[in-house]
């Protein structure tokens, strides 16, 4: 199912203009044959059979065809969407098509101009600088600071306890955060995100320095940071889309569960043998109780409660900063025999700046699947991250995913030269970020310079803190993972999505995260290839894994309308005659749709839209915004997408379908999307995918 786009083009890549005059009568004399390909489920297809005979229309492209109902007497006239032209075979570039029409004449120009993707090779500067002079507006100057200012009470302990978790000494986390902070503020693709050391990574990170060495993770940095940094530039971002949203979830749950049997051992005192699962852990735990210390347990116990109580309180309140602190204080107030983190770097010594050194040659090919790990993951996740932040709150810098992976790829690298570890955009921090009201990228700025200003002045302070208490903060966090909201989603959409989701949590904790993340793709993709064996016709429509046809065009030119069935059309049945641009339509569930021909873009989906989907979409909807902008000076103000045909629904995809429809609208004011022909699951998938209703929707249509 591997996408691709069936797009209305021309085979040149010059510009050129093809002007052809109709008549009435020489538009009755252009006939199509309509091809039927199967029933899918987007629109209600029980209540309707196939007539034996195609329907032939009298124009370019049709949208009404005649059914038989289950009596055989009634005729019933469905809204049906296609363009006939064939896809271009050349795959280089993708034209932008142009249709001029003049009003004083039965005439068109379709100007095709060659617009093929761009390299990102300014690196988003020309975007990014107008974004840098916002933050030194004096409307936002102050609540950006404070915002800045109580992130970094976050991103301090945070980063100390995702440091101790990924088995690398606690100063590595805070010079990560201050380093990869700054970068990733200033060039990221989301303008409130924040930067830093993320649990979800952890445990890779920890695989990485016990199979490869403390010596070798800053290499592994830098080589996630150019791998990130290449794709971006290369505008390959939908690539780290193609995990499905299942198997994340999954991946998850699968390490909060790891991070919180692990820590669980750490908060009682007790140190355990390396190399058990998380049941051998437990079991462990429990055959050794008298070996519990109770001043950490006490210790962990308070610092969790604290962390999951006070934003109760308020969710402003820098609920790591009290926490922690108030296990500090009680730990030296109280003479508690604890473990404590101890003296780290202080001062600039702390930022050791260097070039990473190349390994050895025969460590490299371990060395790369372990980078590749990384890079995956770390990139799925900023890209989670930073659409989840744009939902919540839009700001005048349209989020970019490849922008998002250059700014993550230089976050990276500079942590590297600083013997740092992998970073990603962190949804916890960015999401308080956005509701402390941050307005501007300085609030990530900020809090990298807070985290900075602790490792210079007060490292000495940071010594002090009891590991009891990073412990406790790390259970909190592995809990608040072990039911994502992404699971809620695809779970709502497709019940089936539990399957992967389980089998990537199964193959973590039993084998290994690589293994684990390995199984619930396969998983994932098998699943998806026997609901699609199932659907009826799909013999004869499409291959279980073949691209989903997904074909766009402008329809500015072309009056799409129906007339009441007269009686020369009730003794020719197969013959639509044209009326007005405008047609009016109803839906089943009684709502009223209206299709303005000369107004609207029609876009027909065909097959199924999944995880494997990634690249049909986003071919599309690039060629879409092109055509959308060039047409909205023609007075193009509708994206009409027909889902009758659209064979099986999977939660990432129609994410990813959703979304992007609704960047198309954002970058286009005046542009409504509309959904028509939707079937129940198609409605639920919506439900999920945009909970604000920003895409109209409309069951199968039937024309007044």
């Amino acid at each position: 199912m591997y996408a691709t786009t069936t797009i209305a083009r021309l085979t040149q890549r010059r510009t050129c203009a093809v002007r052809s005059a109709f008549t009435a009568s020489q538009y009755q004399q252009l006939r199509t044959l309509a091809s039927w390909n199967g029933v899918g489920v987007g629109g209600d297809n029980n209540n309707v059979s196939r007539t034996s005979k195609p329907a032939v229309v009298s124009r370019d492209r049709f949208f009404k065809t005649n059914y038989k109902g289950k009596t055989g007497l009634e005729q019933t006239k469905i809204a049906r969407f296609k363009s006939t032209f064939k896809p271009s075979t050349s795959a280089a570039t993708t034209p932008a098509i142009v249709i001029r029409k003049d009003d004083d004449k039965e005439e068109a120009t379709v100007t095709v101009q060659d617009n093929g993707k761009s390299y990102l090779l300014d690196f988003g500067l020309p975007k990014l600088i107008p974004e840098w002079r916002k933050m030194f507006s004096a409307e936002t100057l102050f609540q950006d600071v404070s915002a800045g200012l109580t992130v970094g009470c976050i991103a301090v302990p945070l980063s100390l306890a995702i440091a101790v978790a990924s088995g690398v000494p606690a100063e590595v986390g805070l010079v990560t955060a201050a380093v990869s902070g700054i970068a990733g503020g200033l060039m990221g693709g989301t303008t409130l995100a924040v930067t830093g050391p993320a649990a979800a990574i952890s445990l890779l990170v920890v695989g990485a320095v016990e199979q490869h060495g403390l010596e070798a993770l800053p290499f592994i940095t830098m080589a996630c940071g150019g791998m990130q940094l290449a794709s971006g530039v290369t505008r390959l971002g939908v690539v780290a889309k193609l995990v499905p949203v299942s198997v994340i979830a999954g991946f998850t749950t699968g390490v909060g569960t790891l991070i919180l049997t692990g820590q669980i051992p750490k908060a009682l005192g007790m140190a355990t043998p390396a190399g058990l699962n998380p049941l051998e852990v437990l079991s462990y735990v429990g055959e050794h109780a008298s070996a519990i210390n109770p001043s950490s347990a006490a210790l962990a116990v308070g610092t969790s409660a604290a962390m999951f109580l006070l934003p109760k309180i308020h969710a402003k309140i820098p609920s790591a900063l009290l926490a922690v602190g108030g296990a500090t204080l009680a730990t030296h107030g109280l003479g508690l025999d604890v473990a404590l983190i101890g003296a780290i770097p202080s001062g600039l010594s702390a930022f050791q700046f260097g070039i990473p050194h190349l390994p050895a040659v025969d460590s490299l090919p371990s060395l790369a699947a372990t980078t590749f790990l990384i890079y995956s993951m770390t990139s799925v996740e900023s890209l989670l991250s930073c659409a989840a932040l744009e939902k919540m709150k839009k700001t005048s810098y349209k989020h970019s995913p490849d922008q998002e992976l250059v700014g993550q790829g230089l976050a990276n690298m500079g942590s590297a030269l600083f013997m740092g570890m992998p970073v990603t955009s962190v949804i916890a921090r960015s999401g308080l970020n956005l509701r402390l009201n941050a307005a501007t990228r300085l609030p990530a700025l900020v809090q990298a310079g807070f985290v900075f200003s602790s490792v210079v002045f007060f490292s000495d302070k940071i010594a002090m803190i009891p590991m009891p208490a990073l412990s406790g903060m790390l259970i909190t966090t592995g809990m608040g993972m072990l039911n994502p909201a992404e699971f809620k989603h695809c779970y709502a959409v497709q019940k089936m999505d539990t399957l992967p989701f389980l089998t990537t949590i199964g193959g973590m904790v039993s084998m290994g995260l690589a293994e684990g993340i390995g199984i619930g793709c396969v998983t994932a993709l098998a699943l998806n290839y026997q609901q699609a064996s199932m659907v009826p016709g799909s013999a004869s429509m499409l291959p279980p894994l073949s691209s989903t046809m997904m074909s766009a065009m402008p329809v500015a030119s072309v009056h799409h309308a129906m007339s009441p069935l007269s009686s020369s059309h009730q003794e020719h049945p197969h013959t639509i005659g044209i009326s007005t641009p405008v047609t009016s339509f109803t839906d089943a569930n009684g709502e009223k749709f209206l299709l303005d021909a000369d107004k609207s873009s029609v876009l027909q989906l065909n097959g199924p839209i999944n995880f494997v989907s990634m690249f049909a979409i986003d071919n599309m909807v690039r060629d879409l915004q092109e055509r959308v902008s060039a047409a909205a000076a023609s007075g193009e103000r509708y994206v009409v997408v027909d889902m009758e045909k659209v064979t099986n629904l999977e939660f990432t995809g129609m994410e990813e379908l959703a979304t992007r429809l609704i960047e198309v609208a954002d970058g286009n004011e005046d542009v409504t999307i509309q959904m028509v022909n939707c079937s129940d699951l198609v409605y639920q998938a919506l439900d999920q995918c945009d909970p604000k209703q920003q895409i109209q929707r409309f069951a199968t249509l039937t024309a007044v």
